[in-house]
C-alpha cells in the first residue's frame, strides 16, 4: 500500500453519509439497525427528527432520547433542563425527552396565546376609548363655529358687519332733514318779513 492513500469507503459508510446528506427527504427508517441510526439521526435538525420518528412505528427512544434532550437544552436553557432532571430524579419517574419537549411547546404555546389575547383586548380596549373621546368632542362643538360667508361666526357677525352702513345711512337721513328744516324755516322767516314790510306800506 503506497504511503498517503486513503483506504477506500464501505459500502455502508457510503450509505451511511449518502442518507445523512438527504435527511430533508427521509421519512420512515423502519428496518435500519440501530447501529447505524446512532450514526445516521444525531445529524436531524429538529424538524427532520420529529418527521422520521413520526412516520417510523419501531421505538427509536433509545437513539433519539438524548437527542431530544440536546434539543430540549437548546430551547429551553441549561437551567431549566437541571431542574426538570432533578424532579424526575427526586420522584422516580423515568419520562421520554421527546415527551417532556413536546409538553414544554405546548404550554409555552398556550402562555403565548394568553398573552397575545390579553395584548389584543387591550389594544381594542384603547382603540374604542379614543373614539369615545373623538365622539365626545364632536358633540360638544357649538352650532355657532360654523363660518360664514364673511368669515364670521354667524348671524351676529353679519349684523356686526352691516352696522356701519345702517349707521352711515342714518347719518345721512338725519343730515338731510336737518337741512330741510333749515330751509323750511328760513322761507317761513321770509314770508313773514315780506307780510310786515306790506303792512307798514
Amino acid at each position: 500500500m503506497e504511503f498517503g492513500r486513503r483506504k477506500p469507503l464501505s459500502l455502508v459508510e457510503l450509505c451511511v453519509r449518502t442518507v445523512i446528506d438527504n435527511l430533508r427527504y427521509v421519512g420512515s427508517v423502519d428496518g435500519v439497525e440501530m447501529e447505524l441510526l446512532k450514526r445516521i439521526l444525531p445529524h436531524c435538525t429538529l424538524e427532520q427528527l420529529t418527521r422520521i420518528e413520526s412516520r417510523t412505528e419501531m421505538d427509536l427512544s433509545p437513539v433519539t432520547d438524548p437527542l431530544w434532550k440536546r434539543f430540549y437544552r437548546q430551547q429551553f436553557g441549561e437551567d431549566h433542563t437541571n431542574v426538570v432532571i432533578k424532579r424526575m430524579k427526586q420522584g422516580g419517574n423515568d419520562f421520554k425527552w421527546r415527551e417532556l419537549f413536546k409538553a414544554k411547546t405546548e404550554k409555552q404555546k398556550q402562555i403565548e396565546d394568553m398573552m397575545v389575547e390579553k395584548f389584543t383586548k387591550k389594544f381594542q380596549a384603547e382603540k374604542a376609548e379614543k373614539q369615545s373621546k373623538q365622539i365626545k368632542l364632536c358633540t360638544k362643538v357649538p352650532p355657532s363655529s360654523k363660518r360664514s360667508f364673511f368669515g364670521g361666526g354667524g348671524p351676529s357677525n353679519l349684523s356686526n358687519y352691516k352696522s356701519p352702513m345702517l349707521k352711515k345711512a342714518r347719518m345721512e337721513v338725519n343730515s338731510r332733514a336737518r337741512l330741510q328744516s333749515a330751509i323750511q324755516r328760513n322761507t317761513n322767516l321770509a314770508r313773514v318779513i315780506s307780510a310786515n314790510k306790506g303792512d307798514l306800506a
